[in-house]
């Protein structure tokens, strides 16, 4: 069955992230960071598409990953800069790898690249909690249009209309203000009118709207919806993304076993450690008395596993194999 999914987020410097970084993780490979003078390697078997696009007419250099993260980089003097964006999305399985990529790349192109960002595409498919393939994109994106008459190839201010487009903006910060003095039913409709033009909500309906085209295409019945439970009329809550804690979840038998063995090793040191002054005081003593207290203890246990153990009067005898005489 279809799933839909899209995140969106950016790669702040505040939180210790880095664009360059990024690009060699989502792509498994190891590229050079000029801004922190080192490099950042990364494997990602469950790789299966790397690409980038770009407007018509960017110079070479776009396209190749190391120069393009650098220069984004580059562009950005605050120490709280955002140099890029990622928006993360979930794809298919009831479509064919080749499939996939179309989608996302006609997807990015529509939504991102003719509005004149570059976007570096990363396709996974990791196997899923299930056994089977979970495919899903990576799209960075740059924050700056391209301007060939700067030293980065940036621009020197940034498309703030790629966050969010500044009418509509204007226009919904007014119908709330509206809202909290009068709320009533027309201007609540206002409120969610002008929301849904907000960029978060176009670029999620185009890409439900993309998912489900390419699923007729492939004569799927399956769909994909982008609004809220509450919204479609399914009366049920949302259940939250696990992330890390779904692969904590499948490993915590291990991590109980694994603690349990230290908590033991780690109180058979203690207990060495506590009566190491009296096998330093007398070897031979010290040795005769662990091995009476051994001993003891392992007839104390033999004896109560050989206690009798009363009859339940819940719970039946089975039959007896004797035969009863009378005489």
């Amino acid at each position: 069955m279809a799933t839909y999914h899209l995140r969106a987020k950016v790669i702040q410097r505040s939180a210790g992230q880095s664009a360059v970084k990024s690009a060699a993780y989502r792509h498994g490979v190891r590229l050079w960071d000029e801004r922190l003078g080192r490099a950042f390697r990364y494997r990602k078997p469950d790789l299966r598409h790397s690409e980038i696009l770009a407007p018509e007419g960017a110079a070479d250099w776009v396209f190749s990953r190391r120069e393009l993260w650098n220069r984004a980089e580059a562009a950005e003097r605050r120490i709280n800069s955002v140099p890029a964006r990622e928006i993360e999305i979930s794809l298919p399985r009831e479509l064919s790898a080749d499939a996939r990529i179309e989608l996302v790349r006609g997807y990015v192109r529509e939504q991102f690249v003719a509005r004149g960002m570059v976007a570096d595409i990363a396709i996974h498919a990791p196997l899923g909690a299930d056994g089977v393939e979970q495919p899903h994109a990576h799209v960075m994106l740059t924050m700056r249009r391209l301007d060939p008459s700067t030293p980065t190839g940036f621009a020197k201010t940034k498309a703030r209309e790629w966050n969010e487009n500044p009418v509509i903006e204007a226009a919904l910060r007014e119908a709330k203000n509206a809202y909290r003095q009068n709320e009533t039913p027309e201007l609540a409709a206002q409120v969610d009118a002008l929301d849904k033009q907000r960029n978060i909500h176009v670029w999620r309906e185009a890409w439900a709207t993309h998912v489900n085209s390419a699923l007729a295409e492939a004569r799927v019945a399956a769909r994909v919806d982008h609004r809220t439970l509450e919204a479609q009329g399914i009366r049920r809550q949302a259940e939250p993304h696990l992330g890390l804690a779904r692969h904590i979840e499948r490993s915590y038998g291990f991590l109980k076993e694994r603690v349990a063995n230290w908590l033991a090793v780690v109180k058979r040191n203690e207990l060495y450690r506590a009566f190491a002054p009296y096998e330093r005081r007398d070897p031979a003593k010290f040795t005769r008395d662990v091995a009476a207290i051994r001993s003891f203890t392992d007839e104390l246990m033999n004896q109560w596993r050989r206690r009798p153990r009363p009859a339940r009067p819940d719970r039946q005898e089975p039959p007896s194999n004797e035969v009863s005489h009378e005489w």
